[in-house]
């Protein structure tokens, strides 16, 4: 008897299955808030996501300078059409919208917060998530400095600087269409050099005769080789050919024509065009003294030398409210600079530097304007040879500022490079 009961004890004592229901019913509450608690956290989450979503919009149309509506009505109506297929959440928002508004920028913060209900959270006690999200935004319109290098070399006779003209005739147009009273211009033609207006001569850069000072003229750099241009030299010659020197009527294969000489500063769309318009082809390519010169009309040390409508520029380079852009186009390959001069009655040809001094040239101005914060975009027109295009390549601020143009569609280059202008000159 004692030994059936005995029995009975350890079969009782091994008989688990009354353990799984106990302990189901000990950790189902915990569980069942974990997986509840999950999907709560999961939605607010989500609603987090959409809120961040609307506020970024919100804040970044209430930023814009068209914007006519208060700040906080724009954001406003960005998070209650986001939350508006989400029951009950609207009644528990609470926008801050604040703004500062000036003649140039507009400034706009937000941050938001909703409570979201919960639904099996509420088993342990929790029966609410706060969502929080913030965002601002900036938009502010910055003055603008453009040097626009144009090749009018010989290489680009015929439909080329037809092509040229109406391109840069439009790109002018573009990039003045709005606040041109914060845009200046340069227009920088060049062959083998650039002439320069009878304002910069007259500002002390070059010692003339005062009747001479009131012509325009082509200057030198020296005659010590090898020449490397210092963008910041403001004691120039005026360059000869032969035994003439460049200036007023005078032109050579290393100075423009008089009616070709470079426009700085300007934001007078009618004369930029007028110039435009009267650009032909012949010469060399001075690729390397247009850059320097279109570098120059960017670089403050040459503020008041350059005449133009605005007296204050080149700004500062640190200046944040000011864009600085320089856009160099060109056909050909820079080319060694050449001089004529009379010996024994006699004209030879002289060579102050070599292509491959020209191009160590051209480089080392980008590089300088670029060290400076400049935007630099360039043009390769019909450019054959990899070492051209990789010089011009490696001008540009980025890869995406090259733009090589295999047929005459020079316009649609131009169009970009004033887009992009465009959208550098809002700050977000």
């Amino acid at each position: 008897m004692f030994g059936a009961l005995k029995v009975m004890v350890a079969r009782f004592a091994a008989d688990a299955r009354g353990n799984v229901a106990l302990t189901f019913a000990l950790s189902g509450t915990v569980l069942a808030t974990a997986v509840g608690g999950g999907l709560d956290y999961s939605r607010s989450t989500s609603v987090g996501t959409e809120l961040q979503a609307a506020l970024d919009s919100g804040v970044l149309a209430a930023a814009s300078l068209t914007q006519s509506r208060s700040a906080e009505d724009v954001v406003r109506a960005y998070v209650e059409a986001a939350l508006s297929d989400h029951q009950g959440l609207l009644q528990s928002l609470d926008l801050q919208v604040s703004s500062d508004i000036s003649f140039n920028a507009r400034q706009v913060e937000a941050s938001a917060a909703v409570t979201v209900p919960t639904t099996l959270l509420g088993v342990a006690g929790i029966n609410s998530l706060t969502v929080r999200r913030d965002a601002s935004a900036l938009q502010q319109i910055r003055d603008i400095e453009i040097s626009l290098v144009l090749d009018i070399s010989g290489s680009m006779g015929g439909s080329k600087i037809q092509a040229l003209r109406d391109a840069a005739e439009e790109f002018v147009e573009v990039v003045l269409a709005d606040n041109p009273e914060r845009t200046s211009v340069s227009v920088i033609p060049y062959n083998g050099g650039v002439r320069l207006p009878s304002e910069v001569l007259s500002t002390g850069i070059v010692d003339l005769p005062p009747g001479l000072l009131r012509q325009s003229a082509c200057l030198e750099y020296g005659h010590d080789y090898p020449i490397e241009i210092d963008l910041t030299d403001v004691e120039l010659e005026v360059l000869r050919w032969g035994e003439q020197p460049m200036w007023a009527g005078s032109s050579s294969a290393f100075c423009p024509e008089r009616n070709e000489e470079s426009v700085f500063l300007s934001n007078d769309e009618a004369d930029l065009i007028d110039r435009i318009r009267d650009l032909d082809a012949g010469g060399n390519t001075g690729l390397d003294i247009a850059t320097a010169w279109g570098a120059r009309a960017l670089d403050p040390v040459w503020r008041g030398r350059l005449g133009g409508d605005f007296g204050d520029r080149p700004a500062a380079y640190d200046d944040e409210d000011t864009i600085k852009v320089l856009v160099v186009m060109t056909d050909g390959a820079a080319t060694a600079q050449i001089r004529r001069e009379m010996r024994r009655g006699r004209p030879r040809n002289v060579q102050l530097y070599s292509a491959r001094q020209a191009r160590e040239n051209m480089a080392d101005a980008c590089d300088e304007a670029e060290g400076k914060g400049v935007q630099i975009y360039t043009i390769a027109f019909q450019l054959s040879g990899s070492t051209n295009r990789n010089l011009m390549q490696g001008c540009a601020s980025r890869p995406q500022n090259y733009y090589q143009v295999e047929d005459m569609d020079i316009a649609s280059a131009f169009s970009a490079i004033a887009a992009d202008i465009s959208q550098l000159r809002i700050s977000r």
